[in-house]
């Protein structure tokens, strides 16, 4: 007789195929009563039990069944879990799990299904997978969990490796939207809502290989994404990372060799991209538009490279304390920065060659050590500028009264405006500032009392700040003062007329 080894492929496919067969035939739906968990240890593997409208308590899973719900609700106290899975290939669909000390909870669990559930009012996590791998956590609304004691968890995934995070919402957390600690590698965190928590999404200690995109990471109370503690090789790619507290990007000690592309970080409170702490260098940013934060990009360490970005109305765009590259090699290019004003009549690797290129001919400077080779060309982008100004009368006797206006337009509304001279013959001479009051829509007046001034020229500096910080300063015309008849400059002052 031939073993089962040496069957032929055709006799071997059929022996699958009725295998197959037999189990589907096998598997039982069962329609749970008011005990869940019984009609859960009735079934076996394979089965689905279906859960009617009503209230259950805690229940816990340790075969591979199909668990749905409809209209079922979960209800366990601090102390219990709401839904404890401790089987492979489990699915979980259709139920309201409300309080509970976790609510779905799986543990050394692979190939489930967790899909279409509202978890709320844990204490600390809503959906967590513990040295659980390769499964789908989907559409899923995990809000308002761990708000007592240190706050914990919408999503929580510690020594989890391939999982696809997908479509849920994790918001108005205790701390964390979705969280990564530690050692968690290979999971897609994609197309997830994660607002209003301290942290959107959270990795911690040596969680490398994730892909984290399309993500809408917003008005979280500290960070949009924050990585930490040796956090390396993963993708930030296409995520809405706006209107956070803090930081949009966060990464700290030894978090290095990320790539971040293609991300719309806007309006973040500090910084849109922060790097810094220890060895945390050697990320590639690259094709992100960062504006509205107080700094741009701010980084403290070494070997990161910065291009192809949009770096606008941010008040500082860039500072750099470490070694980092912000251009790549031409004929690529560098960033675009809405503050910088360039000119392009030259073009090649030096710039030297007749005819624009798009980029700026100049560099754009940051520090003494870093610049930008090749600024890419484009309108300026300026939260804060100054439209018009006039000076009037331009030239006046000593002891005219000379009315200062300027029309600013801010995208951050006006906090202060205000006005000096400077004199272009005696550079030691006090000159006095002028008072700028606001006269309508963008406009501001002063006057300017010459009484006490010398004859001569005089430059007029106009200053204005933002309610963000961003200032302009510029001069705005020139003021010339002639002698009145019979009257000495030095003569006053020495009287203090």
């Amino acid at each position: 007789m031939k073993s089962s080894a040496h069957l032929s492929p055709f006799l071997g496919a059929t022996a699958i195929l009725a295998f197959l067969l037999v189990t589907a035939a096998s598997a039982a739906t069962i329609q749970a009563g008011s005990d869940l968990q019984a009609a859960i240890n009735q079934a076996v593997p394979g089965d689905t039990v279906l859960a009617a409208p009503g209230v259950y308590g805690g229940v816990e899973i340790t075969k591979s069944i199909n668990l749905i719900g409809d209209g079922a609700r979960i209800r366990a106290d601090d102390r219990q879990i709401g839904m404890k899975v401790g089987a492979d290939d489990v699915t979980i669909s259709g139920f309201t799990v409300e309080g509970g000390f976790y609510g779905i909870h799986l543990v050394g669990s692979r190939n489930c299904t967790i899909s279409n559930n509202t978890i709320t009012g844990c204490v600390q996590w809503g959906i967590g997978l513990i040295s659980s791998d390769d499964n789908r956590i989907e559409n899923n609304v995990a809000n308002y969990n761990g708000l007592g004691g240190e706050g914990w968890y919408g999503i929580y995934l510690s020594g989890s490796h391939r999982n696809l995070i997908q479509d849920n919402v994790a918001s108005f957390n205790g701390e964390y939207g979705i969280a990564l600690f530690p050692s968690c590698s290979e999971n897609v965190i994609r197309e997830n809502v994660a607002e209003r928590n301290d942290y959107g999404i959270y990795m911690f200690t040596n969680c490398a290989d994730n892909l984290i995109q399309k993500n809408r990471l917003a008005q979280n109370f500290n960070s949009g994404i924050k990585m930490i503690n040796g956090c390396s090789k993963n993708q930030i790619l296409e995520n809405d990372i706006v209107e956070n507290g803090v930081v949009g990007i966060f990464l700290q000690r030894g978090s290095g060799y990320n790539l971040i592309r293609g991300n719309e970080i806007a309006d973040n409170s500090k910084f849109g991209i922060q790097i810094q702490e220890g060895p945390s260098g050697n990320n590639t940013i690259v094709e992100n538009n960062i504006s509205a934060s107080q700094r741009g990009i701010f980084v403290n360490t070494d070997g990161n490279h910065i291009y192809k970005n949009r770096i606008f109305d941010c008040v500082i765009p860039a500072e750099d304390r470490g070694v980092n590259q912000w251009y790549a090699d031409y004929p690529e290019g560098g960033n675009f920065w809405g503050d910088y004003i360039g000119t392009d009549e030259f073009g090649g690797p030096g710039q030297n060659i007749s005819g624009s290129d798009g980029f700026a001919d100049l560099p754009r400077i940051i520090n003494e050590r870093a610049r930008d080779i090749y600024p890419v060309m484009g309108e300026a982008v300026l939260p804060l500028q100054l439209v018009d100004a006039s000076i009037n009368p331009a030239r006046a006797s000593i002891g005219a009264e000379v009315t200062v206006e300027a029309v600013l337009d801010s995208k951050n509304g006006v906090a202060q405006v205000s006005a000096r001279t400077r004199s272009l013959l005696r550079s030691s001479e006090r000159t006095p500032y002028i008072r700028m009051d606001r006269a309508g829509d963008g406009a501001y007046v002063g006057t300017l009392q010459t009484a006490l001034m010398g004859p001569g020229r005089y430059e007029i500096i106009l200053s204005a700040k933002d309610s963000k910080g961003y200032e302009v300063e510029e001069t705005i015309g020139e003021l010339e003062l002639i002698p009145r008849a019979g009257w000495s400059f030095d003569e006053a002052l020495s009287k203090g007329l």
